[in-house]
Order: structure tokens, then C-alpha cells, then sequence
């Protein structure tokens, strides 16, 4: 066995799937951590310990994340973490509410193969809430599939699919399928950020990310090195649209306190959904930030109709990711496979429990 030192350990699916409402993140007087960082706040407030995401996959200490941003158009705000009820909201405790999957996976996570079910409706936020609190101990959890979303099979299908060529060169690819009767638009957001770790302390280096062309972004970061970031183009072939925030926490919105950026974490979120001018225009898919510290990025939006029972596939490429400073040879190891079931099998009947 090769021992957990190999760099094909480096980048691996480390990210948490749930931050918020954490006692990780809790600096409450009272030590309730469920009300101190409920998950309406997640989008908005940056964490300092670790991070979360849908598919999420980083370096070893977290410190560059990728991770997958959702949106079906009737959502208040974009799906980029599970949903859950707090010990306080559900009746049995807490309890996520959202249905994914861990299909396949290598030892040394060359390869890496995960899948989430997303309403094509609105998401049932508050009637998952409402519900759950009206029930008693001695009743049934009421779940998603309880609330009507997936009547007639109207979801989609997400699969994202994490490949090795070596041990710094990694394919994350997006696979969306309508499971649906009719056609239907669905807004596909492959996201890379960096987790914060400069404001906590004054003086700490910060990372970059800087747009080195319409497709291609510069990845700088104090002991990462240099590293390349490339993003495919959506099924019809057209080039993605980079975004760029920061990952800052919103004072303004959460404490009413004058923002520390026009960019903040919840950026991408507002300018998708609303137009909202939360995204830095300088960076957008043209040159980097000159003279500015760009500490996040929120990376391609890409929005895709597809009809029932179609697929379609988005890929994002980091290639020759290396360390620019000190170039070394990528050491041998098991190449992942390049092929993937033609046909989707049925996954198993049970979700990820917190």
C-alpha cells in the first residue's frame, strides 16, 4: 500500500459537506451553534476552519477547493451545499434533506464518481422546516420526496466525475441529465475557491486567482505554487463566463456593517440570480486583477436546456498543475479509467447522513 505521504494523496474528496451550524464555526456566548450559523447565512459568511460544497474535492489542508453550484431558475439562491434541519427544526434530530450519492471511487482518488438529484421545481425550504417542526418525536420524518418535487420524475440528474493523469493533473467533468417528461433549463456553476485563511491574521499572505484568458485563470497561492486552471465550454460549445468574489463574509447584509468588499461571498449568488453588480468585472474572463488581492473565485456559469432523458456534459481541466518553483517529475502511478458506463445505473436507496 503506498503510504498516505504519495502526492497522489494531494487532492483527494476532503471537502466537508457541511460547515455551517457547526461547532467549528461557532463563536456564539451561549454555545448554540445551530442558531449561530444557520444554513440561510452559509452563502453569506466566510468560515475560517474549513469549508463545504456539492462534489467537493481539495488539497489535503483545504486550501484550494472545487466544488459544484446549482440552479434550476426557481430557487432563492443557488444550491451549493446539502440541506439540513438543526436538532431544533426537525423532529428526529438533525436531518439532511437532500439526496446524494457516492457511486465509485480509487484508494488513491484517481478516480472519483459522485451523483445528486436536483428539483426541477422550487426547492421546499421552508415546508421541509414548517413540516418537520409541526411533527411530534412519535411521527415520520417528513422528507423531500414527501413535499411533491420529484412527482413525475421532474429533477435532474448530476454527475461529476474527478480524474487523475497524474498526481497534479485533474479532470473534474459535469454530467446533467432531465429525468423529466418535458424540456428544462438548469444553470451549471463548477466552482474553485480558496478557503480563508488571511483574515484571521493580520500580515498572512493571501492567494490569487486571476483570469489569464476567456477559458484559462492563474491559481497563485503562498504554499500551493503556481497552478493552471482551464474550463471547457457547455454542450452547445460556447466558452463559460467567469465570475469572480471574494470569499469575505458580507458585513453588510448579516451585521450592517460597511462591506470590506463590493465582492463578497454571497457575489456570484446575487449576480446570478438578480443581476446584482457583485461580481469584479476586471477579472471577468479577461486579464487578472491588476494591483487588487483576488482571494475567490466563483468559477463558469453555464446554462444548458436539456431535453428529457438527454445528457449533457461540462468539463473543467486543471492540466500541468505543478509547482512552478520547484518543477519535479510526477512520480509513476495507476492511471484512472478513461471510460464511463454508457447507461446510468440505479443508485442505491440511501442518502448521506451528517
Amino acid at each position: 500500500m503506498p503510504e498516505l505521504s504519495d502526492e497522489w494523496y494531494l487532492w483527494g474528496p476532503y471537502l466537508s459537506e457541511r460547515q455551517w451550524g457547526t461547532v467549528r464555526e461557532d463563536y456564539s456566548a451561549d454555545g448554540e451553534a445551530w442558531s449561530y450559523l444557520p444554513h440561510d447565512r452559509a452563502r453569506s459568511r466566510a468560515y475560517r476552519w474549513g469549508e463545504e460544497g456539492l462534489a467537493g474535492f481539495s488539497d489535503r489542508e483545504q486550501r484550494l477547493c472545487l466544488g459544484l453550484a446549482l440552479w434550476n431558475g426557481r430557487d432563492h439562491m443557488l444550491k451549493e451545499r446539502p440541506f439540513g434541519l438543526t436538532g431544533a427544526e426537525a423532529n428526529h434530530g438533525e436531518d439532511v434533506k437532500d439526496y446524494w450519492w457516492y457511486l465509485d471511487a480509487t484508494p488513491n482518488h484517481a478516480w472519483n464518481r459522485w451523483r445528486y438529484h436536483y428539483p426541477q421545481a422550487a426547492f421546499p425550504y421552508d415546508d421541509l422546516r414548517a413540516e418537520n417542526g409541526r411533527r411530534g418525536k412519535h411521527d415520520p420524518e417528513y422528507e423531500l420526496l414527501d413535499t411533491g418535487v420529484f412527482d413525475d420524475d421532474r429533477y435532474w440528474i448530476v454527475e461529476v466525475h474527478y480524474a487523475k493523469a497524474t498526481p497534479t493533473d485533474l479532470l473534474m467533468s459535469v454530467q446533467v441529465t432531465n429525468a423529466g417528461p418535458d424540456p428544462a433549463t438548469i444553470h451549471v456553476l463548477p466552482t474553485a475557491w480558496f478557503r480563508n485563511t488571511w483574515s484571521w491574521d493580520p500580515g498572512t499572505p493571501r492567494p490569487e486567482l486571476a483570469a489569464t484568458g476567456d477559458t484559462s485563470m492563474r491559481v497563485s497561492h503562498p504554499s500551493l505554487g503556481e497552478l493552471e486552471l482551464l474550463a471547457g465550454p457547455d454542450p452547445a460549445g460556447r466558452a463559460p463566463t467567469l465570475l469572480f468574489c471574494e470569499n469575505e463574509t458580507n458585513t453588510q447584509l448579516l451585521y450592517d456593517v460597511a462591506a470590506t468588499t463590493p465582492y463578497p461571498k454571497d457575489g456570484i449568488n446575487d449576480h446570478v440570480l438578480t443581476g446584482a453588480a457583485t461580481v469584479n468585472p476586471l477579472a471577468r474572463g479577461r486579464r487578472p486583477l491588476p494591483g487588487t488581492e483576488s482571494t475567490s473565485l466563483r468559477r463558469p456559469r453555464s446554462s444548458c436546456g436539456c431535453g428529457c432523458g438527454r445528457p449533457a456534459t461540462a468539463r473543467i481541466r486543471r492540466p500541468h498543475w505543478v509547482r512552478i518553483s520547484t518543477p519535479s517529475s510526477p512520480r509513476a502511478g495507476p492511471k484512472p479509467t478513461s471510460s464511463t458506463p454508457a447507461s446510468l445505473p440505479r443508485p442505491p436507496r440511501r442518502t448521506r447522513r451528517w
